[in-house]
């Protein structure tokens, strides 16, 4: 346990002395606040109706983006930088470093999510027809950001097994948001693509919101796969290799 404080104290650190951290935060809460203000100040009365957790959604999968950027880009500069090599030589296990990392990350991201939806739902009070969220609706967001961790995850391993930035980065974005859009024009690809994790995360989503029905275990099962397959392959990395040079 001491030397798992240790690790999360020297991350937290770390995290709080980048200069690039408060833009991550500004970018992260304002990609959650920035499309509710919008719509707020170009309402249009041909669009009328209350916003609702479908609206908030979008808000979440541009921060889903952006933090991917952020796990990615952290984790792989660090490493370029030789946090990973200082790790290794005052921390007894190694394992320890990638963990209280991944633990950072995600407080980093959790706390900057609920400070922006809580931004979000304040500035929906003053769209003209207001707010219309359901218990569906908080679960959606609870999920979303869920999934977001998830990717997270993805991204930070990335970083460990290519030590790249771009790889770290590149990958999941790549993933989702080039190859799982191709195969869905793939009518033949349909069956496959349900088992793809973006899509899945999709999927996972819309159940909880009530717009797609069908159990969730599927989607469930292949989030949970996919972190677990990156998070197994990193930490091996992770313990069994030199520190970048």
């Amino acid at each position: 346990m001491t030397a798992m404080r240790s690790a999360l104290t020297a991350d937290l650190v770390r995290l709080t002395t980048l200069r690039t951290t408060p833009v991550y935060a500004a970018l992260l809460i304002g990609a959650c606040v920035g499309p509710i203000v919008l719509m707020t100040l170009l309402y249009d009365i041909e669009y009328r109706g209350p916003l609702d957790a479908g609206d908030l959604g979008k808000c979440a999968s541009i921060f889903h983006v952006l933090a991917v950027v952020f796990a990615g880009a952290t984790a792989a500069g660090e490493i370029r930088h030789g946090a990973s090599a200082v790790a290794f030589l005052t921390q007894r296990r190694r394992w320890t470093s990638l963990l209280s990392h991944l633990l950072v990350v995600a407080g980093f991201l959790v706390a900057s999510y609920v400070l922006g939806m809580a931004l979000a739902l304040l500035a929906a009070r003053c769209y003209p027809d207001g707010l219309a969220m359901t218990g569906r609706g908080w679960a959606y967001l609870g999920v979303y950001l869920l999934i977001i961790l998830a990717w997270a995850v993805v991204a930070t391993t990335l970083a460990v097994l290519t030590r790249s930035v771009a790889g770290a980065i590149a990958g999941p974005l790549v993933w989702m948001l080039l190859l799982e859009q191709l195969m869905a024009m793939v009518p033949m690809l349909d069956p496959v693509l349900h088992w793809m994790p973006f899509t899945a995360g999709l999927d996972l989503a819309a159940i909880v919101l009530g717009e797609q029905s069908g159990p969730p275990v599927r989607a469930i099962v292949v989030l949970a796969a996919m972190v677990t397959v990156f998070g197994a392959a990193a930490l091996a990395g992770h313990t069994r290799r030199d520190a970048a040079g």
